[in-house]
């Protein structure tokens, strides 16, 4: 006898609820990360995946919203063959969130101080590289740091995604950002971004929270220009040097 197949709605419901139990799961796991046995608090660690090199660096990546690309696995091994460890977190997929954007808002900021913290504590020279929506965790996990170990980072934002509500032709509305006081941070801008000619004001967000701010303009480029559906020559060609864009940011902030 032939076997009857569920129509597009049982698809749609068992996704859901598939959601819902991995949405239940990740709360309990993060419940059981933050607290032992009898109750102590202990360090949670992020999900991440690891790179290793023999070098002195380590660049600490977390992916956007829509979460680890090919073409950013592929940068991060480049940068392990040339000395640099990686250890690359896809916020998404650790903490089972859907892929939108306000879903980075719900990542643990003291899971990502911690995470920095055990990358310090390697002895290397650390730099954390936030793409879109995901610098505000790493934004509010740097803010629960002491100055001395905030200012020993080098944080790398590109197309920072800060806004509480953004329409067009208006200036947006930014979220509050605790103290940011001996950050460094430099703000990589594609300049065919719709988002551009808000950097100057996202830029002073920053400023306000007490950070140092550099920025830089990536010409010719669009967000997440390594994984359009429509990319153009030259982004596809700058997509495949990820690692080189990112060794030179990390170099410029030493």
């Amino acid at each position: 006898r032939g076997h009857s197949v569920p129509g597009p709605g049982a698809n749609g419901l068992f996704r859901a609820r598939l959601w819902m139990r991995h949405g239940l799961l990740a709360m309990l796991l993060l419940t059981l990360g933050m607290t032992g046995s009898f109750g102590k608090a202990v360090a949670a660690l992020p999900d991440d995946q690891r790179y290793p090199a023999s070098g002195e660096r380590l660049l600490l990546w977390v992916s956007s919203e829509h979460g680890r690309d090919p073409l950013e696995a592929s940068a991060a091994e480049s940068l392990s063959a040339a000395g640099v460890a990686v250890w690359s977190l896809d916020p998404s997929s650790s903490y089972f969130l859907p892929q939108l954007p306000r879903s980075m808002d719900a990542v643990p900021a003291q899971n990502v101080a911690d995470w920095m913290r055990a990358a310090q504590a390697t002895g290397k020279q650390v730099s954390v590289y936030a793409v879109a929506r995901s610098a505000v965790p790493v934004l509010r996990a740097l803010a629960t740091l002491d100055p001395a170990e905030r200012s020993a980072l080098c944080v790398i934002l590109i197309y920072p995604n800060l806004y509480r509500v953004a329409e067009p032709l208006a200036e947006p509305d930014y979220l509050e950002l605790s103290s940011l006081d001996g950050a460094v941070i430099r703000v990589l801008q594609p300049r065919r971004s719709a988002a551009t000619p808000w950097l100057p004001g996202l830029v002073a967000t920053l400023q306000q929270g007490g950070a140092t701010v550099s920025t830089v303009m990536l010409e010719n480029l669009r967000e997440r220009f390594w994984a359009r559906q429509t990319p153009t020559e030259y982004e596809i060609a700058e997509g495949r040097r990820l690692d080189v864009l990112l060794l030179r940011e990390m170099e410029a902030c030493r």
